[in-house]
């Protein structure tokens, strides 16, 4: 009985990592460590490192410069924005002939083009990533509307 309480707790307290970092900027284990404690578990830094790994959660650095604690999307990391970055800049969609042109917070531009990329759809023919915009260069004929749709489901971001 003891076993299936451990895995409970095990899992319980993954989740509670998962959302401290998406919740919160972080910097060092010591933080992290601090925040679960906050949350009612008392963990220690070889447990702390496990779970790190077990849930891929690996430290980037953000714009400010700060290297913090960041959850995994699919391959890569994305840096948790901090409340400037967030009131600064807004997901935007725009288009002008047969350019999509995609406005993303700053150092998430690349992670935008790399997805539309992989994503291999005949409406897309290849993208330009700067800092925090993407050009999404369109196939002849495709509706900026239905482009459109399948860029806003992958990033909700955008409306």
């Amino acid at each position: 009985m003891q076993e299936k309480t451990d895995k409970q707790d095990k899992k319980a307290r993954l989740q509670t990592i998962r959302k401290i970092v998406s919740m919160n900027s972080l910097e060092s284990q010591e933080e992290l460590l601090a925040a679960l404690k906050e949350e009612g578990f008392v963990s220690t830094q070889t447990t702390l490192s496990r779970d790190l790994k077990q849930l891929r959660i690996s430290k980037v650095r953000v714009r400010s410069g700060l290297s913090v604690y960041a959850l995994p999307r699919e391959g890569q990391f994305e840096p948790v924005p901090t409340l400037e970055e967030i009131n600064q800049t807004k997901w935007r969609l725009n288009f002008s002939g047969n350019l999509m042109v995609v406005h993303t917070p700053p150092g998430h531009a690349s992670m935008v083009a790399y997805d539309v990329d992989n994503l291999k759809h005949p409406y897309f023919l290849g993208t330009v990533a700067g800092d925090d915009t993407v050009i999404v260069v369109l196939a002849e004929g495709v509706e900026r509307e239905a482009a459109g749709m399948i860029v806003r489901d992958m990033f909700p971001k955008l409306g």
